[in-house]
């Protein structure tokens, strides 16, 4: 899980400092937000791992942050840590009532804030995937796909990969090069029928360098580009499915 980044949110710039900086000696990437709102934006952007949330800091009510967290689609999966240097005895009741999974009162030990942190993103590595495979069962596919990916200068650039597996959800496949996590990728699947269009979000992307030079990513679909073209795709899913029980 640690090709996946670490989020903290605190409004104290000493603590998100210190924790930022343990988690990053112990090889995490991180990234960091003072408040919730953009906390918020920034999680659905990279797609943490784990956010560890301050649900007392003085920028933001950590506990409204905490609830649009769950509210979330996209984040309401992600493993949270609430933390918090407050004294009242039921913080750690409101924060579990919220959706938080872990509780750490300040200060804390870095060994402390690691461990849960380790077994979050443990958690999350076993129990969320095999949700969405049973949602959604994955088809290997060898598919050619067209990416128009758009860049923070918005400016766009054109790569060509092909699909490794396929589901309803989404698709991992191999690209040219890497592409970061929560990049919008405009996609051009060549289906044996004819081309479709669809756009996604990378969710993750596999650091090392394959033999030939490609990457492998996992994006999910956020939808489809021109009328027909889900029905299209649901019909290539369904064949795949059939060739597999031949």
């Amino acid at each position: 899980m640690r090709n996946r980044p670490i989020l903290v949110v605190d409004g104290d710039p000493q603590s998100r400092k210190l924790v930022t900086a343990a988690l990053t000696e112990a090889d995490f990437e991180v990234f960091s937000a003072p408040d919730g709102s953009t906390g918020i934006e920034l999680a659905r952007r990279v797609q943490p791992a784990v956010i560890i949330l301050d649900i007392m800091t003085s920028a933001t009510d950590g506990m409204d942050t905490l609830q649009g967290l769950k509210r979330d689609p996209g984040l309401k999966d992600v493993p949270v840590v609430a933390i918090t240097a407050s004294s009242d005895l039921t913080c750690a009741d409101k924060a579990f009532r919220a959706g938080a999974q872990f509780f750490l009162p300040k200060p804390f030990r870095a060994a402390s804030l690691l461990g849960l942190v380790e077994l979050a993103a443990d958690r999350a590595q076993k129990t969320v995937p095999m949700q969405r495979r049973r949602r959604h069962p994955r088809h290997p596919a060898e598919i050619p796909v067209s990416c128009v990916v758009e860049d923070n200068a918005h400016t766009t650039r054109e790569l060509m990969g092909h699909t490794v597996n396929v589901s309803l959800s989404g698709l991992s496949m191999w690209l040219p090069e890497r592409v970061d996590q929560g990049t919008i990728l405009h996609l051009k699947l060549a289906l044996p029928e004819g081309p479709i269009t669809a756009k996604g979000r990378v969710m993750w992307q596999d650091p090392k360098q394959a033999g030939d030079g490609r990457f492998h990513h996992g994006v999910r679909l956020l939808g489809f580009t021109e009328e027909g073209a889900l029905s299209q795709y649901r019909r290539q899913l369904s064949q795949l499915a059939e060739e597999a029980t031949e």
